[in-house]
């Protein structure tokens, strides 16, 4: 059963946004998918210092760091704010990167009323900078795709069952490509997967 991490982007208890990870964390699990939530409105990370030992220590950043290491896979929901993912889910990234490198992502987008085409690019481009891969569909759910804090427009409940049963179907798949790569060594026979050897070995 593949571990898929979902990461809730709101900073606060933010009805829509949780209505979508509610219907993704479902989806996974009729997927046969093993859930754990990272939720950023309870799990309150410090702004990220580049460097710091205090940081490196506390409480939540280790919970945050030791999520991500178990994930094969993830679906990261984020509120698109100024045309742009929520600073809660890029503070989230900032603490990351080795924890993410050769894993798996899709991206839902809650916005205001657009089509969430800026935030998802972003959250996507940031998995991409560090090694990790993305499902070339996502998912915009706007105020209108939502009755009594329940998603119920169909093609966005189709949309959102899509990526999360992909994100379980294709997470080991890679995780494990990624981690036989590393074995190879860090010449240019293992690819990208060369430039992490040494890196922590998964788990």
């Amino acid at each position: 059963m593949p571990n898929i991490l979902v990461v809730s982007g709101a900073s606060r208890p933010e009805g829509n946004v949780h209505a979508a990870v509610d219907v993704a964390t479902q989806a996974i699990t009729d997927g046969g998918g093993t859930v754990r939530l990272c939720d950023l409105a309870t799990v309150r990370l410090p702004i990220m210092e580049w460097g710091s030992d205090d940081q490196s220590t506390q409480a939540n950043v280790l919970a945050v760091r030791a999520d991500a290491r178990w994930a094969d896979g993830f679906v990261l929901v984020t509120p698109e704010y100024h045309g742009n993912m929520s600073g809660t889910l890029k503070n989230w990234f900032d603490f990351l990167y080795l924890e993410l490198a050769g894993k798996f992502a899709g991206v839902i987008s809650v916005t205001g009323g657009g089509g969430g085409d800026m935030s998802i690019i972003a959250v996507k481009n940031c998995f991409a900078w560090c090694h990790g891969f993305t499902l070339p569909f996502h998912a915009a759910v706007r105020p209108v795709d939502i009755t009594d804090g329940v998603i119920t427009a169909p093609k966005v409940l189709d949309r959102i069952g899509r990526i999360s049963h992909d994100v379980v179907r294709y997470a080991p798949v890679l995780r494990r490509a990624f981690d036989d790569a590393r074995k190879l060594g860090s010449g240019t026979e293992a690819g990208v997967a060369g430039m992490h050897v040494g890196d922590y070995d998964g788990g």
